[in-house]
């Protein structure tokens, strides 16, 4: 051969027998020793498979860890950026401006109309800084029998007020004090009416008011108008004490009742004779003035008044 000649190999493909079991001639019986060598080298197998599947797992949990930190901590971003919208929203979009009031009203001689427009002021008002304070400070100036205010914010922009008025007590006939006895003027035809805290009140008559007593009101200095304190609220609790005590302690019925507003002093017809109290003395001592006037003097005696305001003397006709 030449230096120049070289070889060319050429893969040969050989045909394997299939694998088989043994025949059992040739089986050899397997020691002890063998035995524990094989346990052990696949114990050390089985070891290393756990040791694995364990490093794999730290791994995963920290990654998981790790996720979850960051999950953490772009959710507090996120959560802060939506109270921020959501504060930002609050105080100052304009969607939160109050654009709607509806008035529920108790008593029917309520004016919707009348307490929208005195409402209207809060119109535009942000509806979360609007207090239950604010409507009803607006609403006590502007209207005087006001008893009870209730006010519910529906969001975004509607606010229900609900008013309750005081109730009424008793018919008033305001008698000109320029006109002669017997000849008194009433404003209106029944539709003057005096609330619980003593506010002249003007409306039609209502279900119910048939039976209120009525007050009869002289002496009165500015001509009365209506939705003002027209009798103060001590001599509305006078009068009734007055009635009642008439009534239990000496079996009277009163017939008509008549305030003396500048004097300060009131009248009752009761069974024909005109009682006359005033606000200086107390009831009990103007009931105890009745009952020494009733033990000298016969009832059948009296035409037309007795006067009990006087502390030294009895004044009768």
């Amino acid at each position: 051969y030449s230096a120049d000649s070289h070889y060319q190999l050429h893969p040969v493909l050989v045909s394997l027998k299939p694998s088989s079991h043994l025949p059992k001639r040739y089986n050899r019986r397997v020691s002890k020793q063998t035995r524990k060598l094989v346990g052990r080298r696949y114990e050390r197998r089985s070891d290393f498979k756990k040791e694995r599947i364990r490093r794999t797992l730290r791994r995963t949990q920290q990654v998981a860890k790790q996720w979850q930190k960051s999950a953490v901590k772009w959710a507090l971003i996120a959560g802060a950026g939506v109270i921020i919208v959501v504060i930002s929203l609050l105080l100052f979009s304009p969607l939160l401006s109050l654009r709607e009031i509806k008035v529920r009203r108790i008593s029917p001689r309520l004016d919707i109309e009348h307490v929208q427009q005195v409402m209207s002021p809060l119109f535009n008002r942000h509806l979360l800084f609007l207090t239950a304070s604010d409507v009803r400070t607006i609403l006590h100036e502007n209207i005087s029998d006001i008893e009870t205010i209730e006010m519910q914010k529906i969001y975004p922009s509607q606010l229900i007020v609900t008013i309750g008025l005081h109730p009424l007590i008793a018919r008033l006939e305001i008698v000109d004090p320029d006109e002669e006895a017997g000849q008194s003027t009433a404003t209106g035809s029944g539709t003057d009416f005096l609330t619980k805290e003593g506010v002249y009140v003007s409306t039609v008559t209502q279900h119910g008011t048939e039976s209120l007593q009525t007050i009869r009101l002289v002496d009165w200095g500015v001509r009365p108008t209506p939705d003002t304190v027209l009798i103060p609220p001590k001599i509305l609790l006078r009068l009734q004490e007055t009635r009642e005590a008439l009534r239990v302690q000496f079996g009277h019925s009163v017939e008509t009742q008549t305030v003396y507003l500048r004097a300060q002093e009131y009248h009752m017809l009761a069974d024909g004779i005109s009682l006359w109290f005033d606000m200086k003395s107390s009831m009990e001592q103007h009931l105890q003035r009745y009952r020494i006037f009733l033990q000298s003097i016969p009832r059948s005696d009296i035409r037309q008044y007795i006067d009990l305001r006087l502390t030294d003397r009895l004044v009768y006709l």
